[in-house]
């Protein structure tokens, strides 16, 4: 069972008003803003954090890419910004290769460049790639491989890319959740757990894309999940190069 996407969970509660997001749209793209504190937490279900849905259209994600390119950077960088004595980014991309819908993790963490390994180069951020795979591969969940890598690595922040599960079709290809909330990896899995700043004391920033919609409890992707997958891998992970490198 993938991770839902925030505004499914949040969808009753907006209908019937009882919460507001703050909207914007620029290029035909429109950014969702919502804040889960103590109070709308509780009856949200969610931890406290910050949610950013970057809503598009396949024309857009087709035709004008850097422009999604530009609004994920914009709120990793807000996310990324208040970390003191930044060293080492850990980029860990969620999911299983072998599986189309479930391989956006993977696909985008292929596409980042790594620096940790070069110590020649002092001015250069260090990034470290990892992709756990699922533990029907490896035999370990990916949250004790992770914690493994983190006790070692010590990075300064964790990114996590996964693909995510919605109940609505309209939400289907068409969004980037990016959040500050954490998310657990094979959420089906009772050996993983969240890997959030409550787990690992270090800032997380989770990026995700509902790639499967959820029916009845069935999953089911698109026939076009293959071309939607390679673009926004590209997207994403150019997105993050331009944000270590530029």
């Amino acid at each position: 069972m993938k991770n839902k996407l925030f505004l499914d969970v949040a969808d009753s509660f907006l209908q019937k008003g009882d919460i507001k997001l703050d909207k914007k749209k620029k290029d035909e793209i429109e950014i969702n803003y919502f804040e889960v504190d103590k109070n709308n937490g509780k009856r949200l279900k969610k931890e406290e954090g910050k949610y950013y849905t970057i809503n598009y259209t396949l024309d857009v994600l087709n035709k004008y890419p850097n422009n999604l390119k530009k609004e994920i950077l914009r709120v990793i960088k807000s996310f990324k910004k208040p970390i003191k004595n930044y060293k080492t980014t850990l980029v860990v991309g969620l999911g299983n290769s072998s599986v189309l819908c479930d391989s956006l993790g993977p696909e985008t963490t292929n596409k980042i460049i790594a620096t940790n390994h070069y110590t020649d180069f002092l001015t250069i951020p260090k990034v470290a790639l990892f992709v756990p795979e699922v533990i029907s591969k490896t035999g370990i969940s990916s949250y004790a491989l992770i914690k493994m890598l983190v006790s070692s690595l010590k990075p300064s922040l964790i990114i996590v890319i996964d693909s995510l599960a919605t109940s609505n079709p309209k939400r289907l290809n068409k969004c980037i959740e990016i959040s500050d909330t954490g998310i657990i990896p094979g959420g089906a899995i009772k050996t993983n757990k969240k890997i959030s700043y409550k787990t690992f004391n270090i800032p997380i920033i989770a990026i995700g894309v509902p790639l499967v919609i959820e029916v009845k409890k069935r999953m089911y992707t698109s026939i076009d999940a293959k071309d939607i997958i390679e673009k926004l891998s590209d997207i994403i992970a150019s997105s993050l190069n331009d944000l270590f490198l530029k």
